[in-house]
């Protein structure tokens, strides 16, 4: 969507009409946004996200504005509320490195960031992004760096689009550890494809030589590529969004790629853990663990879930995000699909002492940032090394 304004600006003290061009455009991959109105005076946006009918929750937002006239204090004003509306947006300069605004204002249904514009072209989203291109440009770098990473195609997806994913299959005789790893099962989560990143760039670190040599690792940054793709939520999509799809006869392309995976794995040796990284409420500040209800856990599975969370509070309870000192469960009471949950199916088709967990970091943080995220995804790392590697394992 584009809008054309005549703007008065101020030279020298003295107001002069001048023709300015103000643009507002989501036509890229994940870009959404409709605008409501631009008052050019006061300067204020008014906008919302794309509805995308039958594509999930209308949380995600993401567009690029030019001709605002650098130093030019700006209001963005949202409607909407809860999933859609972070205490602070997103925004970037070059689309590629992004910094949170100031906490912007509650106002009913509505909420409004006041942004004094760093240059004549903006763009404002509700995290930072992490569509295809980033995800296809992170297997690429990883893949070629020489840490024993091979790049794969996961799936088509089904729109087409090719699903990439990452692998270390050590050549190494008898069992090796398997561990299976996947973000942004629900698209808008964008903060789960960051924590990813920064999981994959340990891993491909000297400090992360020691378990990529010896366990089989699979990576999946996005599972959710064709919603991420048009910007659409993908959260409660129809006919049930991608972590509602784990049964028998899986609707998504990737979940039954990731199954089959999963499956091969677990046939081949010894499957450890299973871990879906995701984002969670609004009012939920401190990351935590989703667990399987106690139908899913024998007691060797219980005791290497439990050791599992003790690591995870020494190491990533150490970062700014913190983590939860308790696991919640999702079971019966959670949602009628519940044994369609992939950590769940995932429990009930692997080994019998696997730890499968879901990962909530929190979004609605000053933490909530590249940096912020990559930083958690690398003592996540280091938490899975620990699990792996010291005694008293599996």
């Amino acid at each position: 969507m584009i809008r054309t304004l005549i703007i008065a600006w101020s030279v020298l003290g003295l107001i002069l009409p001048v023709r300015a061009e103000v643009k507002v455009s989501a036509e890229f991959p994940g870009g959404s946004v409709k605008v409501e109105s631009v008052d050019a005076g006061s300067r204020v946006l008014r906008f919302k996200p794309t509805a995308h009918k039958n594509r999930g929750w209308d949380c995600w937002w993401y567009f690029k504005v030019s001709g605002l006239g650098r130093g030019a204090e700006w209001t963005f004003d949202l409607g909407g509320t809860g999933f859609a509306a972070p205490r602070q947006a997103a925004f970037s300069t070059n689309n590629r490195d992004w910094k949170q605004t100031a906490p912007g204002r509650r106002e009913g249904g509505r909420i409004r960031y006041k942004l004094k514009a760093p240059g004549e072209t903006l763009w404002l989203a509700w995290g930072p992004p992490f569509g295809l291109a980033d995800a296809n440009a992170l297997v690429k770098q990883v893949a070629g760096a020489k840490v024993g990473a091979d790049r794969f195609e996961l799936c088509k997806s089904r729109d087409g689009h090719a699903v990439p994913a990452l692998r270390w299959e050590p050549l190494l005789a008898g069992k090796r550890p398997a561990i299976w790893i996947q973000a942004r099962q629900h698209a808008w989560e964008s903060g789960g494809s960051w924590v990813c990143r920064g999981l994959v760039e340990w891993l491909a670190s000297k400090e992360g030589a020691a378990l990529r040599t010896c366990a089989r690792i699979f990576v999946v940054p996005i599972m959710d590529v064709d919603n991420v793709q048009r910007g659409a939520g993908g959260k409660n999509q129809i006919p049930h969004d991608h972590n509602r799809d784990w049964s028998d006869q899986p609707h998504w392309p990737e979940v039954a790629a990731a199954q089959k995976w999963i499956q091969r794995l677990n046939r081949d040796g010894d499957f450890v853990l299973f871990l879906d990284l995701h984002n969670p409420a609004p009012g939920d500040t401190r990351p935590f663990y989703f667990g399987s209800p106690k139908s899913r856990l024998n007691p060797r599975r219980m005791a290497n879930q439990v050791r599992f969370h003790q690591l995870s509070q020494q190491i990533m309870g150490k970062e700014p995000f913190g983590l939860s000192d308790k696991i919640r469960v999702s079971g019966p009471g959670y949602h009628p699909l519940w044994r369609h949950i992939s950590k769940n199916w995932v429990a009930e088709h692997t080994a019998a002492g696997s730890v499968n967990l879901t990962l909530e970091t929190s979004w609605n943080t000053p933490h909530s940032t590249q940096p912020g995220y990559r930083a958690y995804g690398a003592a996540l790392g280091r938490t899975i090394a620990a699990f792996v590697l010291k005694p008293g394992g599996q």
